[in-house]
């Protein structure tokens, strides 16, 4: 005999499932583009950005109840082109499994940024929070190399440099989803035209024309104390080259611009 939670929640998990997620990366311009879709008509999303529902197993659960998650497009017009953004979807192995078993037909979105940028962003945003003074390259070799001794797994530093290796992720999304359903774009053209940008994606996710939306200001940016030096910046491209050539190789890009020290701050 069903509940009368069960009842009041049946609703909500009889409700449309959502139709697309910006899954990632981090450090690469997803704010900012959930900003601009929030803005654009015939697509909701939440108030919230990252509501990290399939990459929280006690929320997810088996799988079969997605009450928690629907609740937020209670308000949600009808018809309208429903998604969220978490950008560790695209980087977690468990989650793209679990957002195809939900919806086979849903469609993701990624930004991908210059790697080794991606990587002295995350760094940054790490030091930030935890007040953690350990430098980017003694970070990324911890990171690379494993632990020191006499360190405990709690103590190992967040993963910078593999959340910035993006072949294996592009392989996980491609073997997961049809290739028609993720639309990858580069960060650098994204800053370099963000209403081509937005407009591209709003194609993509099937949503009516409109009228170009006005440009944000910057989201969820934080300033650096410093730029990359060059030493850190090829320090960090030995560990990432082959995976930029493969990510090359599958996506048909030119990351010519990704093999170079910027000399400016990013």
């Amino acid at each position: 005999m069903a509940s009368l939670f069960d009842a009041l929640t049946a609703p909500l998990e009889r409700a449309r499932r959502l139709d697309f997620v910006i899954a990632g990366a981090a450090k690469a311009g997803t704010s900012a583009l959930w900003a601009y879709l929030r803005r654009t008509p015939g697509i909701y999303m939440p108030p919230l950005k990252e509501l990290g529902f399939f990459g929280d197993d006690r929320r997810y659960g088996d799988g079969t109840r997605f009450w928690r998650l629907h609740l937020w497009y209670v308000f949600a017009p009808r018809g309208a082109i429903r998604g969220e953004a978490t950008p560790s979807y695209l980087y977690e192995p468990q989650c793209l499994p679990r957002l195809a078993a939900y919806n086979p037909d849903i469609r993701i979105v990624c930004i991908l940024r210059n790697p080794v940028l991606r990587a002295y962003s995350g760094w940054n945003f790490w030091r930030w929070r935890r007040r953690d003074s350990v430098p980017f390259l003694d970070h990324i070799r911890e990171e690379m190399e494993g632990l020191r001794p006499g360190e405990t797994p709690q103590r190992r530093p967040p993963t910078a440099i593999a959340r910035s290796a993006y072949a294996v992720q592009i392989e996980r999304a491609q073997a997961t989803l049809p290739r028609h359903n993720i639309l990858w774009l580069k960060y650098e053209d994204f800053v370099r035209d963000q209403p081509a940008a937005v407009a591209r994606t709003v194609r993509f996710l099937g949503a009516p024309d409109g009228p170009p939306i006005a440009k944000i200001r910057t989201i969820n940016a934080f300033p650096y104390r410093r730029a990359i030096t060059e030493e850190e910046y090829v320090a960090a491209l030995r560990y990432l080259e082959a995976d930029i050539d493969r990510v090359e190789q599958l996506l048909g890009w030119d990351c010519s611009d990704w093999r170079r020290y910027p000399h400016a701050r990013s």
